[in-house]
């Protein structure tokens, strides 16, 4: 069952697997082998309900990340990290993360860049030092935390992990980090 938006419906069909739509009466009581949740703006009780039923029924649960919010001009909205709760929650489970920060998503990255861990002059650039942020130390690259996203300057000094490089936007990151004081 997936509980997203194209994006992901496509991945599960790439993979061979058939995306049941939540929002169909019939796959509310059939066999459901796993719930994948992805950041979608559809997220509604009948989904909710749905992915809720499938899990009480021995579906695994899996979501494509753990971020809490997402930005938007003027302020934050709920993430996918956010769905997922709602749907871990009401199904009694626990999911499987396996988007950033996680192992996977780290080998995967490395595979695809022709990358090893630890390499030296990579950086990890994000909004996020809690998927961003581990991100970076999972691969063992720098952190370049960029506060155009969800961590203000304010929660910049003590966030963890510590970022090796703060800028204003991706813009000033790129002038930090080529021309560092």
């Amino acid at each position: 069952m997936v509980c997203a938006g194209e994006g992901v419906v496509e991945a599960v069909e790439e993979r061979g697997a058939l995306p049941l739509d939540p929002e169909d009466e019939m796959v509310f009581n059939g066999p459901v082998d796993a719930v994948v949740v992805g950041f979608h703006r559809e997220f509604n009780f009948h989904r909710l309900a749905a992915a809720a039923n499938a899990l009480h029924g021995g579906a695994r649960l899996i979501s494509t990340n753990n971020d809490p919010t997402y930005p938007i001009p003027g302020g934050l909205l709920p993430g996918n990290g956010s769905l997922t709760a709602a749907v871990a929650v009401a199904g009694k489970t626990e999911a499987t993360i396996a988007g950033k920060p996680h192992g996977p998503i780290a080998d995967l990255a490395l595979d695809w860049l022709g990358l090893e861990r630890n390499t030296p002059g990579n950086i990890v650039v994000g909004d996020l030092p809690a998927t961003d942020g581990l991100l970076a130390a999972e691969l063992g690259f720098d952190f370049g935390l960029v506060l155009s996203g969800v961590t203000s300057a304010e929660e910049s000094t003590r966030c963890k992990p510590k970022p090796d490089f703060i800028a204003d936007d991706l813009r000033a990151l790129v002038e930090v980090v080529l021309n560092p004081q």
